[in-house]
């Protein structure tokens, strides 16, 4: 039985040590884990470090859950990356952000399948998933641009989908 951190008795690699983001030995060797606990009734937790989050569904197609599905956790995490990786990048260069938002949407190649539609082909992964950062700063647009690029070309999500999706990402610029 997992305790509260998602570890189990016994388990010496249950919580990792913090590392700074300046150890750079640390950070090439550092491995993120997360455990994930069946619930029952279409529903898991997921423990990462010392915080869970409750999944339900591998997809879900209803107007509401108590919880998002796994696919969404997927959207939503890349919306994170994109947001947080350039509030960063931002702040490196003295850019003040007034706000931040992505939006982010994806559509599955065959959703049928999910669903175990008998005779139903194809792939139940994501077709294509699309993405727009909406930026209000103190920067000109000229400014901005650069901090996109380097955003994702450092994004590990990026980096990873663009491998199996088609992705199209796009930065839209308020003042």
């Amino acid at each position: 039985m997992a305790d509260e951190r998602g570890g189990y008795p016994g388990d010496d690699k249950a919580v990792a040590g913090s590392h700074s983001s300046f150890d750079l030995d640390a950070g090439s060797n550092f491995v993120w884990t997360a455990r994930v606990r069946g619930d029952g009734d279409n529903r898991s937790t997921a423990y990462a470090r010392s915080q869970s989050f409750v999944i339900c569904r591998q997809a879900s197609f209803a107007e509401s859950d108590p919880h998002p599905s796994a696919v969404e956790y997927l959207l939503g995490a890349l919306g994170g990356d994109l947001v947080n990786g350039f509030s960063a990048a931002a702040a490196r260069r003295g850019i003040i952000m007034y706000a931040i938002e992505a939006s982010v949407s994806g559509r599955l190649d065959n959703p049928l399948v999910v669903l175990g539609v008998v005779g139903e082909i194809g792939l139940p992964g994501f077709e294509s998933i699309h993405a727009s950062l909406f930026v209000s700063a103190d920067a000109a647009d000229e400014d901005l641009h650069p901090v996109w690029q380097e955003v994702l070309a450092r994004s590990p999500l990026v980096n990873t989908l663009r491998r199996c999706v088609t992705l199209s990402l796009s930065m839209k610029i308020s003042h």
